[in-house]
């Protein structure tokens, strides 16, 4: 069985901690703690933008603290276009000291946001946005949750090893999805199954249609699977496929990857009409939503 690594989390950015080793010294370094923010959406509210109600948009969250005590934050958000183009940041509101705050933003406030986006004609299937915050301190320190390029800004390995709070929000533009069988082709470089959230097994790719979950995935040898994973051939880069059934009518879908423990697992994501709508290499795919989208015709 792979050796199964324990990590610890030091949130760099949030929580620094700038330690050294005993030298029989009284030198010490100081904990520098920041702050963690906690988005949640509004009850009964979309999770998505959907791109034929653009114009009547209204994403309501709400923003709090996980950890730590700021004296402010501001809520600025990234656009990333489905050809890879990131936009901003751009800021929705600054100097917020009373928390949690709930928003509603309006597709006028996100034209306001980003300069290179003037209607709806420059929004497309698969752009999504990125909400964060960049918090003040009572010393003036500035943190902001993601940096420059749109990416964690802590040495943590990513934002899913952190659970107790939601520290980023993004909403995806979806289109009601092309009904069908979709084919999950799934790959492993080790030939012994996917080991995803749990290192010995976990999670497969979960698909929810309209609120209800479909999930796909190699079995793994080492311990037994929540769901009906597809049994992997023994051997070197073992391959297998499943299949996902969006039904006629459905509004939307969501495809969700649980994360790849140690780097082996790729996978292909085909059409009804077996056209290539996503392709990952081994190792390739982070946890999180994955940019699969075929509109209904």
């Amino acid at each position: 069985m792979k050796n199964i690594k324990i990590i610890t989390f030091i949130l760099a950015i949030f929580m620094l901690n700038t330690s050294c080793e005993n030298d029989g010294g009284t030198s010490v370094i100081p904990l520098d703690n920041g702050a963690l923010p906690d988005f949640n959406l509004v009850a009964g509210s979309d999770d998505f933008i959907k791109i034929g109600g653009f114009n009547n948009l209204s994403l309501k969250f709400t923003v709090g603290i996980g950890e730590g005590e700021p004296t402010s934050f501001d809520l600025k958000a990234f656009w990333l276009t489905a050809a890879g183009d990131l936009y901003g940041p751009g800021t929705f509101d600054t100097n917020v000291t009373s928390f949690p705050k709930e928003y509603a933003i309006t597709s006028t406030d996100i034209f306001n946001a980003f300069s290179e986006l003037n209607s709806v004609a420059d929004v497309s299937v698969g752009d999504r946005i990125m909400f964060f915050t960049s918090f003040k301190l009572a010393d003036g320190t500035v943190l902001d949750v993601l940096n420059s390029n749109g990416e964690p800004n802590y040495y943590a390995a990513d934002f899913s090893q952190i659970t107790d709070y939601t520290i980023k929000f993004e909403y995806f533009v979806i289109c009601p999805p092309q009904p069908g069988n979709y084919r999950v082709v799934m790959h492993d470089s080790f030939g012994d199954g996917w080991q995803t959230d749990d290192p010995n097994g976990g999670s497969g790719i979960i698909v929810t249609v309209d609120g209800v979950d479909q999930e796909v995935g190699m079995c793994s040898p080492y311990i037994p699977s929540t769901f009906e994973c597809t049994p992997s051939a023994d051997g070197f880069e073992a391959d297998e496929d499943a299949i996902i059934t969006i039904p006629e009518g459905a509004l939307k879908a969501t495809w969700n990857f649980p994360g790849d423990a140690y780097g082996e697992i790729g996978f292909e994501i085909y059409g009804p009409g077996d056209e290539l709508l996503l392709e990952s290499g081994f190792g390739e795919a982070g946890a999180g939503v994955l940019p699969v989208t075929l509109c209904a015709q």
